[in-house]
């Protein structure tokens, strides 16, 4: 059995496993009807492109949308991270020990200081970042499987098919290719995450941006245009490793789920093709499971990258650091404990971020018919 990764959205709408009797069924039509109008092939050609368009367009939405849900589910306890990654920037160091507290103290902080929506503040941000960055993502990951593969390389159906054809996906090719997807969107993007992380660190009644909008203006006005991609070089350094730790861990979980007898009432079978897939459980526990490590990996550059990201909106330009600067301030000023400061809540939305991403998916999939 080939390897058991989630089919490629492009490669299902724009191919289909080649069915020879169809086909040679067919040649006999077009033998015995040549005079058979070409508009009207033309014609049926144009409307499978469109339905398959249109399909795709579905797909899109439905990612995006369970992207942006499980965002704003999850918007409390990425706030309540953002804020202790960052909070000895902005805070006075005899008033420190009163803003590290546990996360249920520092719920109840943020909602004290401004009503329970502030729970939520940048959270619009955050889901207008996810739909393009989704679809640059996942556009980006195919174009680079298919330079590294060739256009003719086999769906993931085909190779659980054992269809005999050099063009097989490799794992390092799809760990490069999501580490390429995931630095694009990352570059694309950037500008509405940094535009999330300043007003998500906003001080309730010391407001700096009206919205974002005015954030966008404000920034580009006084910092400049490069101020837009601040900290860009600490989150290139999360983006890459964590992209391609989250594809290996979950491709190579998966690819055993699938071919272990032990998790097979776990799995869930298409009863119309007759294909093996994870269960909602399965899926839940190895997205958590991704999740978790590369957040393990990645969160001390994380913790960075949040810090460059609001320091134009807290100090002079003279006073500002670089990546590696960065690094050693918090080294010598907060020990090494500072980086992973926020962990533990990063942490704990990863299981209800999966699990809602999920669900929110396979809904709209069904209320849309894709």
């Amino acid at each position: 059995m080939g390897r058991q990764t989630p089919e490629p959205l492009v490669r299902r709408l724009t191919s289909r496993p080649p069915i020879i009797e169809d086909h040679h069924n067919n040649e006999q039509q077009q033998q015995s009807s040549p005079s058979k109008p070409k508009h009207a092939t033309t014609k049926k050609k144009n409307s499978t492109t469109e339905s398959r368009g249109i399909e795709a367009l579905k797909q899109l939405f439905c990612g995006g949308m369970s992207g942006a849900v499980a965002k704003t589910v999850t918007a409390p306890l990425s706030r309540l991270t953002i804020l202790y990654q960052v909070h000895p920037m902005v805070t006075t160091k005899e008033n420190r020990p009163k803003f590290s507290m546990t996360i249920r103290g520092g719920l109840s902080k943020i909602v004290e200081r401004g009503g329970i929506m502030s729970l939520w503040k940048g959270n619009g941000t955050s889901c207008l970042h996810r739909f393009p960055f989704s679809a640059i993502n996942f556009y980006c990951y195919e174009g680079m499987l298919d330079i590294l593969n060739g256009e003719q390389r086999l769906s993931d159906e085909d190779e659980d098919n054992d269809i005999t054809n050099t063009n097989t996906v490799s794992t390092f090719s799809r760990l490069v290719a999501g580490a390429v997807a995931g630095t694009t969107a990352c570059v694309a993007c950037y500008p509405l995450d940094l535009v999330r992380t300043r007003l998500t660190t906003q001080l309730d009644g010391k407001e700096t941006y009206r919205g974002i909008t005015d954030a966008f203006a404000k920034i580009a006005q006084n910092e400049g245009p490069i101020g837009l991609y601040s900290g860009l070089g600490p989150t290139l350094m999360v983006a890459v490793p964590n992209f391609s730790i989250s594809w290996v861990v979950y491709g190579s979980l998966k690819e055993y789920a699938l071919e272990d007898e032990l998790f097979y009432n776990l799995r869930k079978v298409d009863y119309n093709t007759g294909e093996q897939r994870l269960g909602f459980l399965l899926t839940l526990a190895f997205g958590a499971a991704s999740g978790t490590l590369s957040t393990l990996v990645t969160f001390p550059f994380d913790t960075v990258r949040r810090r460059m990201q609001i320091q134009g909106q807290h100090f002079a330009p003279n006073e500002r650091l670089t990546g590696v600067q960065m690094i050693r301030s918090i080294l010598k000023n907060d020990g090494i404990k500072s980086f992973y400061r926020g962990l533990t809540p990063e942490i704990l939305k990863v299981v209800p971020m999966v699990g809602t991403m999920f669900t929110t998916y396979e809904l709209l999939k069904e209320k849309l018919k894709v």
